[in-house]
């Protein structure tokens, strides 16, 4: 019994060496940013030995790879928690904008552009970041799905909603990190436009996706 009892204290006290190391690395990616971070940084903000943070990730590659796959999980997961929090009948792609706006206008969604940007030159960073954005889009997919019943996850017109709510919110995330517009003005106006959009326009919109599609 006693044996049990001491792998689990291990096993959690490894748990939060992990997390602790994840959680600084994301923080100094928005301090520092990608080129200028080092594991030994890292370790010093996490308040772990080296022995430690190399023990759990050998390499910096290794670290970032694993604190963005943390973050896009972390956000992924509060998107779902707001959203569920939110009244069936307020449910809507306004609603759903704003949310995201709340998730990327935030301190930790600065590393993931910091990521975005570092990817375009490095292709194993390159892979994850887009199977983390992905997995995060295909969550808020699933659950805009609620606003247009009928549709599954891999229609094209709720993963091209997706498409422009991301377009929308992250560039305005990237004007108000530059100090440039009026990004919560954006984000309003994208917030009324797309509040519009209803089960009962979906046929028009849908109709409008397939003209401009065809060649």
């Amino acid at each position: 019994m006693e044996a049990i009892r001491e792998r689990r204290t291990q096993a959690m006290r490894t748990e939060e060496t992990r997390a602790a190391l994840l959680d600084a690395t994301i923080v100094l990616l928005g301090e520092v940013g990608y080129a200028a971070l080092t594991t030994r940084d890292v370790a010093t903000r996490a308040g772990v030995s080296r022995g430690a943070q190399t023990h759990h990730f050998p390499t910096k590659a290794d670290l970032v790879l694993a604190a963005i796959e943390h973050v896009f999980a972390q956000q992924a997961a509060g998107f779902k928690a707001s959203y569920d929090a939110v009244a069936p009948a307020q449910r809507d792609l306004g609603t759903a904008v704003g949310l995201l706006w709340d998730i990327v206008s935030g301190p930790s969604y600065a590393p993931v552009l910091e990521m975005i940007v570092a990817a375009r030159t490095d292709d194993s960073l390159r892979v994850v970041v887009h199977a983390m954005s992905t997995a995060f889009e295909r969550t808020i997919s699933g659950l805009l799905v609620d606003v247009f019943p009928g549709f599954e996850e891999d229609d094209e017109l709720v993963r091209t909603l997706v498409d422009v709510a991301f377009s929308i919110v992250q560039g305005a995330a990237i004007s108000s990190y530059a100090g440039f517009g009026d990004p919560e003005r954006t984000v309003r106006l994208a917030q009324g436009v797309a509040g519009l959009i209803a089960p009962a326009t979906a046929p028009l919109i849908r109709s409008a996706l397939t003209i401009r599609s065809t060649p």
